[in-house]
């Protein structure tokens, strides 16, 4: 593996159209690795191959959110998307800047791995962020092209305000599991009440349904002995 030199704005190749990858052989695979190891020696989340030079139509990307997922991707499309939410982003290929920009907060992204396979990734928050942010790159598209409040960050801060970004949506989700956990919980309880409140009610209503039937059978009793009075008279 190697690193890489990242290509900056105003690099004629940022602005082109990146092409399909029609094969997948070892040169593709070793441009993935390469990728791979340059977006962590910057460092970054995300990297587009039009960024080391490259106009084809490869990311890879590590949000860096603590799930140790690195996903490397041929020909990435979104295929579907929801919801609206601001958020602030850095490039490196413009180093020192950052902006906010408006993305979907759900993708889907459809692509091949390095084997070719196809895959499907559900992504929302940060990663769904990075994702669009690095497709956007494939078509030639910067994150200046759609931010507001552009500003110059010192040396630095990009990485922080990034980490910093990540860490705030695994701590969502994190409070999202856990307040799944606890409603998941509170039925647990509620349904224990509710079986053992059948339970006492079953309990309660043998003793009654007992003393019930003792004195349907001791007005039978009691009629068929009038009957044989009445016989005898």
């Amino acid at each position: 593996m190697a690193i890489l030199e990242i290509v900056k704005d105003p690099a004629e190749v940022l602005r082109k159209k990146a092409k399909p990858v029609t094969k997948i052989n070892a040169a593709v695979r070793k441009l993935l690795d390469d990728m791979t190891e340059t977006m962590y020696a910057a460092p970054g989340v995300g990297l587009a191959a039009p960024q080391v030079g490259v106009s084809k139509r490869i990311i890879v990307v590590d949000p860096q959110d603590g799930s140790g997922q690195l996903y490397q991707l041929i020909n990435p499309e979104i295929t579907k998307a929801e919801g609206w939410v601001q958020g602030t982003e850095g490039c490196l290929s413009i180093p020192g800047m950052v902006g906010d920009v408006w993305r979907y907060e759900k993708v889907q992204v459809v692509a091949l791995d390095r084997t070719g396979k196809k895959v499907w990734i559900d992504a929302e928050g940060w990663l769904a962020r990075i994702f669009q942010h690095e497709i956007d790159h494939l078509d030639g598209i910067l994150y200046t092209d759609k931010c507001t409040d552009l500003r110059p960050v010192p040396q630095g801060e990009e990485e922080a305000e990034e980490a910093a970004q990540a860490r705030a949506e695994a701590e969502r989700a994190d409070e999202a599991g856990a307040a799944d956990a606890a409603a998941a919980g509170v039925e647990a309880e509620v349904a224990g009440e509710a079986s053992a409140t059948g339970a006492d009610a079953d309990q309660a209503a043998e003793p009654a349904a007992a003393a019930a039937g003792a004195k349907r059978t001791r007005r039978r009793t009691a009629a068929k002995a009038d009957a044989g009075a009445a016989k005898g008279e």
